[in-house]
């Protein structure tokens, strides 16, 4: 018999069970990291959403079929699928996924655990969006802020496109912090709501001395052969966490050569091409594909979307993006979003 230990998140509740005990305190450590919080709430509590998982270490089996066809390759890592069943692997663990049945096993390396945190958590966090997927919640590539005013912002962009940069900008401006890289969105009683997914998030090693307001990790590689550093926002601005927001303001970044940034509105049909893309496409499926769409197209019906050329200014003061969204949206259309 295995040690069942159960974790939550929002409303959602995820089950794991292990033959391993000492993995108690690492499965605790990066649940956490994921945003998955220990808790001894009933099984049988008919108001949650449950996943299960079924954790064993070094397992001889650790194999993925050979007839399955591969779907996804990112951060070292790629994943499969057969028929309904699907398989994620660094190559030496690997997840066994039923995402329909909301289940799955994960074969874990003996090693595993000794890898950085920022590599455990990345292959954690592609398998447990894979059983979400069903249950109407899917990922978007997207920092996540509140405003003062309490509005909802989502600045959504690839690695590189000035997330970080603005996102840090604007907390120190006085603005809440859901998320820095990636958030989880799905249906909420007032519409589409992004959850947080990640607890803390990651700079340039190099940058680190920008950062001095910041509780900083030691330095761990990334998948693009840099070294990072851990920023947890709970160390540096405890206040300004929330866990969730309702979205009103989507922004698209990008950086750019000129002085000067702009900030215009953006078309809902490109605005929807940029928000599939940052959508970890490598987890579609056609079962789950129909309602992640119309999910989206809901999310654009509640935004305001803009296309940010982020220059030299916002660089140096984030918190400009302030200005930006107030001139863009004019006079007549304008609510308090400064951090007065």
């Amino acid at each position: 018999m295995g040690q069942r230990y159960l974790y939550s998140l929002s409303d959602l509740v995820l089950e794991v069970d292990s033959a391993e005990p000492k993995t108690r305190d690492d499965l605790d450590r990066l649940l956490h990291e994921l945003s998955w919080v220990r808790t001894w709430d009933s099984w049988d509590s008919n108001s949650k959403r449950r996943l299960y998982l079924w954790v064993t270490l070094n397992s001889p089996e650790c194999k993925v079929p050979q007839n399955c066809r591969e779907v996804l390759r990112a951060d070292a890592f790629g994943g499969y699928k057969l028929g309904d069943e699907f398989y994620l692997t660094d190559g030496s663990s690997l997840f066994h996924l039923q995402p329909l049945h909301g289940e799955g096993h994960a074969h874990l390396a003996a090693s595993f655990f000794t890898k950085p945190l920022l590599a455990q958590a990345n292959f954690w966090c592609f398998g447990l969006m894979k059983l979400l997927r069903p249950l109407g919640i899917y990922s978007l590539h997207a920092a996540g802020l509140v405003a003062p005013d309490g509005s909802g912002v989502l600045i959504v962009g690839a690695s590189g496109s000035g997330k970080s940069t603005i996102t840090i900008g604007l907390i120190r401006a006085g603005w809440r912090y859901l998320a820095d890289d990636a958030v989880l969105l799905r249906y909420g009683r007032q519409g589409v709501e992004a959850l947080v997914c990640r607890r803390s998030f990651y700079i340039d090693a190099a940058r680190s001395s920008e950062y001095a307001d910041f509780f900083l990790g030691e330095e761990t590689p990334d998948a693009n052969g840099g070294r990072r550093r851990r920023v947890s926002i709970h160390d540096a601005y405890p206040e300004q966490y929330v866990s969730r927001c309702l979205p009103r303001v989507l922004i698209f970044p990008q950086i750019t050569c000129s002085q000067q940034s702009t900030l215009k509105r953006v078309e809902r049909i490109r605005a929807l091409g940029i928000l599939l893309a940052q959508s970890a496409p490598q987890l579609f499926d056609r079962s789950t594909m129909a309602g992640h769409l119309e999910l989206l197209k809901n999310l654009l019906q509640q935004t305001e979307t803009y296309e940010l050329k982020a220059g030299n200014d916002l660089y140096h003061q984030p918190a400009k993006l302030i200005h930006l969204l107030r001139e863009a949206r004019g006079d007549g259309n304008c609510r308090e979003l400064s951090s007065s």
